[in-house]
């Protein structure tokens, strides 16, 4: 029988590199416009303070310099994040910002400890970020649709020497281990939150907590950033006043967000980890009991959902140490988007790039390859409309499916039913089914037909967006579906 799922999950999709006009031969205005061929609902990008500040290098606050204007003279650079939003505004396409640190030198609470013409993500002011964030909100409220306040705090100075996002990560005391990037978000959400509660008032709602990138201790510095220790209980003694959670306010979160790579992009949907802390994809059931325990103590407002906010896989080739080809790559990122599915919970899945990098040590997601709008992945298809066939008896199957642009499509009224075809080992395909789709263009349904493991199924679409007719990947039934982890 045919299904009509509850989730309406929204499609994000980020590419900064892109959007900003980074890529030599790319054209960002085309680029939107591909997104939203794709059938992305929301573009994520970060709103940097070091970025929009004209010398981040500082070490002192220029004189008469108001952090809160965006007028102000040192904040140079808007023209970027301008395009970004107009662009997606003409485009249909929803925006969430990530505003966030390093800022300039003279923010950080310890100048002395930023060098040379490296960002400086060590301490920084609270106030003077909530001033940041004032900005941003004053120049764009109004053309966002969420906030979100600092990207990947768990994250500290890596091995190859990135300065991370925050720092210190953690500070050893006689009480014990104290998550000082925890007390650190704490105070760095509570003043951008209230920045945008005075300014835009009418997205107070929608400013969503978290942004935690899936290692780094990424649960303990959630737990410590609501004043909770590890088992979801209130600090005490010492370890309540290291963690500064002496008066502890009620943090008005629009959501929990977080960024569930496997293995940093190069593990499978189905990757296991021995970590307790870490919040890959198939573990987001462990953030289930904090978002309980944190409500139930009054540290935040229950019933708020999950935002996929970056995810992807990197692909070989560009990049020789991965092991997912760009025929995996399509097949992992549906099956991702099955799994997201299940849980309702979820309230927005991710596609980190749209197009690879130039340089193979950094994130090659992409769904096409540098070079130009031809290099298409095979994932490139296989995103505009997810298929997953799951074996439930050789003779029953659940088909997943969905046409990504059908919210796209309906507001155009160009939107045609989607055809399931099937094909027998041995034979052509043929439509055997015109599912029926939720609002974000989601089906789930379950067909009994002889052969019905062994066969090939695909999606066909007659694309009015662009004109002609969309296939999705060819899939087969899996024999093991993958299944989230009990916390």
């Amino acid at each position: 029988t045919a299904a009509n799922p509850v989730s309406r999950q929204l499609a994000l999709m980020q590419d900064d590199p892109e959007m900003f006009g980074d890529r030599p031969g790319e054209d960002p205005a085309a680029a939107m416009r591909e997104m939203k061929d794709l059938g992305v609902d929301v573009l994520r990008t970060n709103v940097l303070f070091y970025r929009i500040y004209e010398d981040f290098t500082d070490r002192r606050k220029p004189a008469g310099f108001d952090a809160s204007d965006p007028d102000s003279p040192q904040y140079t650079r808007w023209g970027p994040t301008d395009r970004i939003v107009n662009l997606a505004r003409e485009n249909g396409i929803k925006i969430l910002f990530t505003i966030s640190g390093p800022g300039p030198f003279w923010s950080s609470e310890q100048p002395g400890r930023c060098r040379g013409r490296g960002l400086c993500p060590w301490r920084p002011n609270a106030k003077v970020f909530g001033q940041f964030v004032e900005a941003v909100a004053k120049r764009y409220r109004g053309r966002v649709d969420w906030y979100s306040l600092y990207n990947e705090p768990n994250i500290g100075r890596s091995g190859s020497g990135n300065p991370g996002w925050l720092m210190p990560q953690a500070t050893r005391t006689r009480a014990g281990r104290v998550e000082t990037a925890g007390v650190y978000y704490r105070k760095l959400w509570q003043a951008g939150y209230k920045a945008i509660a005075k300014v835009d008032r009418a997205r107070r709602g929608r400013v969503v907590f978290g942004e935690d990138a899936a290692i780094s201790e990424a649960l303990p510095k959630l737990y410590a950033a609501l004043c909770l220790n590890r088992e979801g209980k209130p600090f005490t003694g010492s370890l309540r006043r290291a963690h500064d959670c002496g008066r502890v306010s009620k943090l008005k979160i629009g959501g929990w967000a977080i960024h569930p790579y496997n293995q940093g992009g190069f593990g499978p949907p189905n990757r296991t980890t021995t970590s307790k802390t870490a919040l890959p994809q198939q573990y987001i059931p462990r953030l289930h009991p904090l978002m309980q325990q944190a409500a139930s103590r009054g540290r935040v407002p229950g019933g708020k959902g999950i935002y996929i906010t970056e995810f992807g896989y990197q692909t070989n080739p560009p990049d020789p140490i991965s092991r997912i080809t760009p025929k995996l790559h399509a097949r992992y990122i549906n099956e991702s988007d099955r799994l997201f599915f299940g849980d309702s919970r979820i309230k927005t899945v991710s596609q980190y790039q749209l197009v690879d990098v130039n340089d193979v040590s950094q994130y090659n997601s992409g769904l096409r390859f540098a070079g130009g709008t031809q290099r298409k992945k095979a994932s490139y298809d296989a995103y505009r409309l997810p298929i997953v066939v799951t074996r439930r008896s050789s003779s029953l199957v659940e088909v997943y499916g969905q046409v990504r642009p059908a919210r796209q499509a309906r507001l155009a009224n160009v939107f045609p039913a989607p055809e399931l075809q099937f094909a027998p080992p041995g034979r052509g395909f043929t439509t055997i089914r015109r599912p029926g789709l939720n609002s974000v263009g989601i089906f789930r349904t379950n067909i009994g037909r002889g052969g019905a493991a062994a066969g090939r199924w695909r999606l066909k679409w007659k694309n009015g967006l662009i004109g002609g007719v969309s296939y999705s990947r060819v899939a087969k039934g899996l024999r093991n579906p993958r299944r989230v982890r009990d916390a």
